[in-house]
């Protein structure tokens, strides 16, 4: 009674939190993400200290998250089959013996950098199975109530860990090089095994169980894998909600590659400069991811996500435009906000009105074409302004946002209130029907 009334002054993040298995699961998670972020942080210090070329940071980089692009509905499938939970622990093992298994080889001065890769690259293999296993796991711990501030939260989380993260790597980084020289990398490995550690202990707490499995094959993973996006062609909800924000996400969330350019060319700051719209971008996305956790309520998000993107949009269009540098770090923070109560939005919705058995196929494939999106989205608008300078190809991703918002936005709002009733209304339980019968939301044969 006590913790539900202490839980009252906080919001829907309160009430998520007074979820006994939610609470030890976001303690759990919290820890795991510190972890996370530092491992990064050591893996691009490591690779840069063994070859001195930003070339293999490249490469470091694109193996840590190509496996999730790749190899997300593959997991989601397999999530699907063997269960979310079961999933994310045996996920965490593979992250356990690799980080102490990198840690070691620094620590000896045995690591190459085509090892690096390898070794990151499975790293990275884990991380695509493990990831939409505890997205998924946070509806089955909070129920859809309270879905939406349980989302906002992680999101929090994730956004503080970016900046706490490598801080606490730095740190290790630091400490290291005095006691261990070269080998500092080791530290951080060595504390990601932990924090994975950690959030295995918590998983293995929680009351909540997974269903019992089922039989497994490659050619049954594959009739998942095409049944899950033969699901979402079919659901005009989730397939509308995951085309727009898969849109938008490829024209305006580049901004964050492209900021040292900004910074330096056309605003003449440098390295000052990027870190102070790099700041004011991630408060505006930690201030409003927190206004998401308190709000907590489906209510609205419909009509949010829409509103949230054109907002974004006429935000990177000010940026784009304005000489000034405060008025543009301002723009960032505007951005920044609204990128990611448009991300919250977006996800908690799609998760809010799939149907149970195809949780985790629909937001593996969620995870993997955000990402790619934000990716591929950064390449191209980079190449538009290789020609026409860095403005133009940021303002041209606005205009083409508001263009899309003109094409699928009118269809979310009309329906937003039919959406908010799919998502607090039962759970589907599907079979191989459920595809094609969500109220309001037509199949496609």
């Amino acid at each position: 009674m006590a913790l539900s009334r202490f839980a009252s002054y906080f919001g829907g993040v309160g009430q998520a939190l007074s979820v006994r298995d939610y609470r030890i699961y976001w303690i759990g998670q919290a820890v795991s993400v510190q972890g996370v972020w530092m491992n990064r942080i050591a893996a691009g210090v490591l690779m840069y200290h063994l070859t001195d070329s930003s070339g293999w940071l490249g490469i470091i980089a694109s193996v840590y998250f190509l496996p999730l692009i790749v190899l997300g509905p593959i997991a989601g499938a397999y999530a699907d089959r063997i269960g979310h939970r079961r999933t994310a622990i045996a996920s965490l093992v593979v992250a356990i013996v690799i980080a102490f298994l990198m840690a070691a080889l620094t620590y000896a001065d045995l690591m190459t950098p085509s090892l690096l890769v390898v070794l990151v690259l499975i790293q990275g293999i884990g991380h695509a199975f493990d990831f939409p296993a505890r997205q998924v796991l946070i509806q089955v711990l909070v129920g859809r109530e309270n879905m939406s501030a349980a989302i906002a939260l992680n999101t929090t989380t994730f956004n503080s860990a970016a900046f706490t993260g490598p801080a606490i790597g730095a740190a290790l980084l630091k400490y290291g090089q005095e006691t261990i020289g070269n080998a500092a990398p080791a530290l951080c490995f060595a504390a990601y095994g932990l924090a994975s550690l950690w959030f295995i202990a918590s998983l293995l707490r929680i009351r909540a169980r997974d269903q019992a499995r089922q039989a497994t094959s490659v050619a049954r993973l594959y009739q998942d894998v095409k049944e899950g996006f033969v699901y979402i062609r079919g659901h005009e909800t989730i397939r509308n909600i995951l085309v727009f924000w898969v849109v938008a996400s490829f024209f305006v969330r580049a901004y964050v590659d492209l900021l040292p350019g900004f910074a330096a060319a056309v605003f003449d700051h440098g390295v000052t400069g990027l870190g102070i719209l790099l700041a004011a971008s991630g408060a505006g996305a930690l201030a409003l991811s927190v206004v998401m956790a308190v709000r907590g309520s489906m209510q609205g998000l419909p009509r949010l996500l829409v509103v949230s993107i054109v907002i974004d949009a006429i935000a990177l269009l000010i940026f784009a435009a304005t000489p000034n540098f405060w008025v543009a770090t301002a723009a960032m923070a505007v951005a920044g906000g609204f990128t990611v109560t448009a991300a919250i939005s977006a996800q908690t919705l799609v998760q809010a009105t799939v149907d149970l058995p195809y949780r985790g196929r629909v937001l593996a494939v969620y995870l993997s074409l955000v990402p790619s999106a934000q990716s591929i989205g950064s390449l191209a608008i980079g190449w538009v302004a290789e020609w026409t300078g860095l403005p133009w190809g940021i303002g041209a991703g606005a205009v083409a946002t508001l263009l899309a918002a003109l094409y699928w936005g009118p269809p979310i709002w009309r329906r937003a209130r039919e959406i908010e009733a799919r998502a607090v209304g039962p759970v589907g339980h599907g079979g191989h029907a459920a595809p094609h019968a969500a109220p309001g939301d037509k199949a496609k044969h």
